[in-house]
């Protein structure tokens, strides 16, 4: 089971670089080349190769600025968003090196070695499609993996005001690489944008202060921002987007002042991890797992952890359960939010279809789509479905409702 990312140049063939999670090996330069030369002799015909399926697997050509060609290889893993997973990975070399530079391609050693600075992005972005790993800080590719906290309110006035101190505009609170606040106007955004910010934070490893240069794939693809990185607590990261003042050391003592007395509200919400939950949602035990969509924000809110370290996994791993309930997803729930269908999904689903079920011998999965709000949980298999639909609706109602829960 592996899934490989490749980029080469789309005229010359010249590997840019290629990243890969799973046990398969490395790919050879031959490889690489029979691949993009397959591709080549179809664009001579004034043919397109779209994709070819091969054992237990799937291969993806897709060109991009018309200089850049992806490869993506999937075997045994979740071949769905294989093309999603490209269209991110463009993404993310947009907003390190920019568009025109990509689109030049004039030195491309240079390129090569600017682009090393996305791979912690790109591995992060591959780990979606890897079944043998928990994602850091992305379980599914059209969602922000987030988590709910009943301190988010407090915290989104805290980031305004932080973010108004800097001069900035866009600033996000993360704790374990899940979303936990934004400021106000965070959402003005593309989703893409908005989730390279985060991953951004989350690939810090550690690092106190960071000052980066990015450029946002849709709203400014050839002029850069500086982007803000800091570190508040362990696994806590506040980044804002800002102008080129105030200088680093200045930020420095203003994290200081905006933040210090906020201290205890972040600990607070950092123990809402791993549940991702607030307390006040209760789960019945029959739960394993659940993923809720904000269908409008494109939030996602992940838990394998519903009940406390003392309840029993049914026999599942944890990496199991993230897997069964992605798949899920990816491959039918998704389809109860046409808001998020792919250019060449031609799948039609009746649009009074609010609910969709899975039922195998070792457990259940239900979908049920309530207004805004997507929520797919897991079940285990002696739980009737007129019960899980029970279940979930009544999950899907809480979240609605309760007044701990702030998107």
């Amino acid at each position: 089971m592996s899934v490989i990312a490749i980029a080469v140049a789309s005229e010359s063939g010249v590997p840019i670089f290629s990243r890969k999670r799973g046990n398969n090996d490395n790919i050879q330069f031959s490889t690489i080349a029979s691949l993009h030369g397959i591709n080549m002799f179809t664009k001579c015909h004034n043919l397109s190769l779209i994709n070819t399926q091969v054992e237990n697997g799937t291969i993806l050509w897709k060109e991009f600025c018309k200089s850049v060609t992806l490869i993506g290889i999937a075997t045994g893993g979740l071949e769905y968003d294989l093309e999603l997973l490209l269209s991110c990975i463009h993404d993310a070399m947009v907003f390190f090196i920019g568009k025109k530079d990509l689109e030049n391609l004039k030195n491309i050693d240079q390129i090569k070695r600017d682009l090393r600075q996305c791979y912690p992005i790109i591995d992060y972005l591959l780990e979606t499609l890897d079944p043998n790993t928990v994602p850091r800080s992305t379980i599914v590719l059209d969602s922000i993996q987030s988590m709910l906290c009943p301190q988010a309110q407090q915290l989104q006035q805290v980031l305004d005001n932080y973010a108004q101190t800097v001069t900035g505009r866009w600033a996000c609170l993360s704790i374990h690489g899940h979303l936990v606040a934004t400021s106000s106007d965070f959402y003005e955004l593309d989703v893409r944008e908005a989730r390279l910010l985060l991953l951004l934070a989350a690939a810090q490893d550690g690092v106190p202060l960071r000052d980066s240069l990015v450029y946002l794939p849709q709203m400014s693809p050839n002029v850069a921002f500086r982007a803000v990185t800091c570190k508040l607590l362990a696994d806590v990261y506040v980044l804002v987007i800002c102008g080129v003042t105030p200088p680093l050391s200045q930020i420095d003592e203003i994290v200081l002042q905006c933040w210090e007395s906020y201290a205890h509200i972040i600990k607070e919400a950092k123990l809402i991890h791993p549940r991702n939950f607030p307390l006040s949602i209760t789960f019945d035990p029959v739960f394993i797992g659940i993923m809720v969509v904000n269908i409008n924000k494109r939030r996602c809110v992940f838990s394998r952890h519903l009940h406390g370290s003392n309840q029993k996994s049914r026999g599942m791993s944890g990496v199991h359960r993230i897997d069964i309930l992605r798949t899920f997803y990816v491959t039918t729930a998704r389809d109860l939010a046409p808001e998020f269908k792919l250019e060449r999904d031609d799948r039609v689903i009746d649009g009074a279809v609010s609910e969709m079920y899975w039922c195998s011998e070792y457990h259940k999965c239900h979908a049920q789509r309530s207004g805004n709000l997507l929520c797919c949980a897991l079940y285990a298999p002696t739980v009737p479905n007129h019960t899980m639909r029970l279940l979930t609706n009544q999950i899907l109602q809480d979240l609605s409702t309760n007044k701990d829960i702030f998107w």
